[in-house]
Parts: C-alpha cells; sequence; structure tokens
C-alpha cells in the first residue's frame, strides 16, 4: 500500500505541476493567435483523442509529463508563413507563448500559497533542542558552544525575523559558514548570540546542530527484528506516552524502556492523526557504552553504541578501528570491547578519534532509533496578510533555490548530496504524502511548481529560457538568427539536459534503499 500511495503522489504531483505548465503555452498561444496543433496530458502516443478546433486533445499512457505542440514549431517542416504558425509568428508572439508556461507555474504556487495561507496550515516550531550528544567535546554543535540551549526560541537569524524552524534552516545553509548574529528568547529574556556554522562535510550543508524543539518521540527507524517492529509500529510514528506517562523528553523515554526488560510497556501511537495503543516488552540486549577521557585521565563524553543502519555502514566501510584495528561486524565490535573491558583504548569512527573505556551494558531496547517529534507553529492568515504572503512565500522560495543551484555549479554544495531527478522527486512526494499528509503534499506542489518555473527560465538551450533569449535577440535585430547557429546551440543543449537529467537519474537510483542493500 505504502508504494501505491508513493507511485500516485508523484503521478499527481509531477503530472498536475506540468500539465500547468503546458496550459500556460496553450493559452498564451490563444492569447496571441498561435495555433496549437496537439496538447497532450503524459508522454508517447495518445490513446484517448479529441479534436476541437485545430487541436487534438490527448491523454497519453506515460503520466510523468506532456507537452503542447504548435503549427510550424519545427524548423525542418514546411510552413506556409501564416501568423498561427509558431516561427512565422512574430518574435513578441513566441515570447509570450514561451514566457506563459513559467508563468503559469508561478500562479499555480502562488494561488496554492494562497489558499493555504488561509485554510492553515503547520510549520516546524522555532523553538529549538540540542541533542546530548551535541552538548559536549568534540561533537558539540556551533549552537551550543556560542551559547544556546535547548528550549530557547530562535527569533531572528541576522536581520531576518525567524517564525518557523525552515527559516533557521535556510539562513544556516547560505551561511556559507560566515558568523550569524543569532537572536533568542529565554525565560522572558532576549540574547544576542554569534553562531558560526560548520560545514557537514558528506552534503556540503552549513549546520549549527539543532533540531526543531518537541514533545514526543519519532520513530526515525526500526530495526529488523526487533520488538517494535514485530509489534507493527513503522517509521515517522510518534510515542505520546507510556504506561500512561507523557514523553518528557527522549532521556525520559530511554531511561524508561532501558530499564523496562522482559517486562510489557503500554505504549500509546499517534500515526497521521489516528492514536492507538501496543503493548510492547523491551527485550534485553548488548550496547556498548564508550566513555572518553582526556590525557589527564579526566572523564569526558559517553557514547552509546549499538545496532543501526549508520552503524552498519560504518561497520562495512572498515571506518571503525579500535587499538588501529578494523571492526567489519557488531558481533566483532561487542567481543573486542569484552576483551578490553577495563582497559584504556583508542576508538575511531571515520576521522574523529577517542580515548578512554568501553563497556557492554544490557539494558531492554525495542528496536528504533529515535529523534524528537518537532512541536508545529500554526499558519494562518486573513485575506490580505494571504493575499501578501502568497507573493513572499514564492519569492523566498525562488532565492532559495536560485542560491542553492549557484552553490551547485560553483562546488560549494554537493552535487551528489543535493541533485534530485524525477525518481527522487516522486520518492519525496510519496514520504510527505504518506507520512506528513495533505497539507504539507499541497506545499510540496507548490514548491515544485516554482522550481519548474526557475528550471524552465534558466538560459540552457533547449529549455523555455533559451528561447526567450534567442526571440528577443531576433526581435532586436529585426532578422532571425542563423538556422546552422540555433540547431548547434540546441544540440549542445540537448546533449547538456541529457548529461544532467543521465546524472541525476543515476543518483536518484543509487539512493534508493533496495539498490543500496542490493550492493552491500
Amino acid at each position: 500500500m505504502q508504494y501505491v500511495i508513493y507511485v500516485a503522489a508523484g503521478i499527481v504531483l509531477l503530472g498536475l505541476c506540468i500539465f500547468v505548465h503546458e496550459l500556460g503555452h496553450l493559452l498564451g498561444g490563444k492569447m496571441v493567435g498561435i495555433k496549437a496543433k496537439t496538447f497532450s496530458i503524459g508522454m508517447g502516443k495518445g490513446i484517448i483523442k479529441k479534436t476541437i478546433g485545430d487541436t487534438t486533445y490527448q491523454i497519453a499512457p506515460i503520466p510523468f509529463g506532456g507537452f503542447c505542440q504548435f503549427y510550424g514549431e519545427d524548423p525542418s517542416e514546411e510552413r506556409t508563413g501564416q501568423g498561427y504558425e509558431f516561427l512565422s509568428a512574430h518574435p513578441l508572439r513566441r515570447i509570450v507563448t514561451v514566457a506563459m508556461g513559467p508563468l503559469f507555474n508561478l500562479i499555480f504556487g502562488i494561488i496554492i500559497f494562497f489558499i493555504m495561507n488561509m485554510v492553515g496550515y503547520s510549520k516546524d516550531t522555532n523553538q529549538v533542542y540540542i541533542p546530548e550528544q551535541m552538548q559536549s567535546g568534540k561533537n558539540a554543535s556551533a549552537a551550543y558552544a556560542s551559547g544556546i540551549r535547548s528550549g530557547d526560541w530562535i527569533v531572528k537569524m541576522g536581520k531576518e525575523e525567524v517564525r518557523s524552524f525552515a527559516d533557521i534552516s535556510a539562513a544556516v545553509m547560505f551561511s556559507e559558514g560566515r558568523k550569524i548574529d543569532v537572536t533568542v528568547k529565554r525565560d522572558g529574556k532576549v540574547l544576542s548570540l554569534p553562531v558560526t556554522p560548520k560545514k557537514n562535510e558528506g552534503s556540503g550543508r552549513y549546520e549549527i546542530g539543532v533540531m526543531p524543539h518537541g514533545s514526543r518521540i519519532l520513530v526515525v527507524e526500526l530495526v529488523d527484528g526487533g520488538a517494535a517492529k514485530d509489534a507493527g509500529l513503522r517509521e515517522m510514528d510518534e510515542i505520546v506516552s507510556m504506561d500512561g506517562k507523557p514523553v518528557a523528553s527522549e532521556a525520559e523515554f530511554s531511561n524508561y524502556v532501558n530499564s523496562h526488560a522482559d517486562r510489557k510497556v503500554v505504549f500509546r501511537i499517534s500515526r497521521k492523526g489516528k492514536v492507538f495503543d501496543r503493548e510492547i516488552a523491551p527485550r534485553l540486549n548488548d550496547i556498548v557504552r564508550f566513555r572518553s577521557v582526556d590525557s589527564k585521565g579526566v572523564a569526558g563524553e559517553t557514547i552509546p553504541i549499538m545496532k543501526s543502519r549508520n552503524l552498519q555502514k560504518y561497520l562495512e566501510k572498515g571506518s571503525i578501528l579500535i587499538n588501529g584495528r578494523k571492526i567489519i561486524s557488531y558481533d566483532g565490535l561487542i567481543g573486542t570491547v569484552k576483551e578490553n573491558q577495563g582497559k584504556i583504548i583508542s576508538f575511531q569512527i571515520e576521522k574523529e578519534q577517542y580515548r578512554g573505556t568501553a563497556e557492554i551494558d544490557k539494558v531492554g531496547l525495542i528496536g528504533i532509533f529515535q529523534a524528537v517529534a518537532p512541536d508545529q507553529v500554526q499558519v494562518k492568515y486573513g485575506f490580505g496578510d494571504a493575499v501578501v504572503q502568497s507573493f513572499v512565500e514564492p519569492y523566498k522560495w525562488i532565492v532559495l533555490n536560485l542560491k542553492g543551484l549557484g552553490m551547485l555549479f560553483t562546488g560549494r554544495m554537493n552535487v551528489r548530496e543535493n541533485l534530485s531527478g524525477p525518481i527522487r522527486i516522486v520518492q519525496i512526494a510519496g514520504q510527505v504524502a504518506y507520512y506528513k499528509g495533505m497539507s504539507d503534499f499541497i506545499l510540496l506542489m507548490a514548491k515544485i511548481s516554482i522550481i519548474l518555473m526557475v528550471m524552465n527560465l534558466l538560459p540552457i538551450p533547449v529549455v523555455d529560457g533559451s528561447h526567450l533569449i534567442f526571440f528577443t535577440i531576433e526581435m532586436i535585430r529585426r532578422k532571425p538568427m542563423s538556422q546552422k547557429v540555433m540547431e548547434r546551440v540546441q544540440t549542445v543543449g540537448i546533449v547538456i539536459l541529457a548529461l544532467i537529467m543521465g546524472f541525476a537519474i543515476f543518483n536518484d537510483i543509487s539512493m534508493l534503499p533496495f539498490i543500496q542493500n542490493f550492493f552491500k
């Protein structure tokens, strides 16, 4: 059922956004007297067709796409020179026809934002939480080091007001590592704390090490064969209470589960607005607790290590070492720790090196990795403010994407981690629809529609942006550009787009879980 929702969400999202784009071209042509030969929803040979006037409207079998073909659009076809033919029309009429596609994507996004601002939707809170493991030692986050603490409300990043966690993420991501003056509210006091973001070497993004504050536990990963998975829990489930007691913090949740091995605990679960109970008995498991010490023997941070997908990746890469010896399995890790209990050892994960002691601890576990489920702030405006925000939100989103593209092209952001193709977009659409619900899915559609506008207006040969440039040059010169030059430019554009799309699709496929599992 999950994968059906994923595919359906992807078809609806991409199908609607592309339909709106092509509808813009169709109506733009009608406005200036350029006739469309075929208007297709979907790609491929039409399976349902209806001719109205001079245009054939069709539905084709491949749902991820569509097109609007005009008379006289192909330079190689014979034209009569009449004004309704695309290439025979005045350049200004062609500019209108081409520009209406991206413009409709923008209008579609603005309309969605307006409706959602009137109806209301939720965003992750701007109150922040800093995980315990990021509050000391080498792992201390930039935010914690600057004086920000869990429970603080971030109200400004530099001069920009903050209303949700998304505003914090955007400001940090595009800081390029420059110091940000962060304004926080704490216990009625307003503090200004300068924070210098750190670059995540994996993704190439800048971070300050904060998460949205929350009062519920979010299941982010299920361990195969674990008690939680056997009981029917799913990723993105929220744990509201245990044995009738609300979950106040992640530490409280872990302590309660750890201390109730082999005893049934009633977990109250919230899933997409539905609340139900599950009885789960935590199972007794071995976990490793590594306690670091400095050169003077002073104890530092404690790192709990247990089975997880991330740990498995490190083990398979051979990037976990104890006393210089590579550890390639979890059983091997447990065995090595048992051999060295009570001794000072060197422990290395990737490039991070620690010195200290490790021991095996037996605790109750239900087989999940959890995070704090973010609290939500409600967003709703009156008519006037909703109109204003319906333009402000798209503007911010456009600026965000243009900055991101600039960072991708200049190598300041990891292309593999941040370039998404159609498969990843379908995956994201499915995850949002399946886990977060209709409001978030509709807002995602608005954002994807606006991204389509941005991408289509780039001056890359073949896409709308290049056509707008060519037709503008033609209008200024008062004569068409050389057909040979146009063909060469278009050929280069096709090659560039094919390479980018090929890389994006390959990247998307390589990120799919079953592909990653296959190559393990």
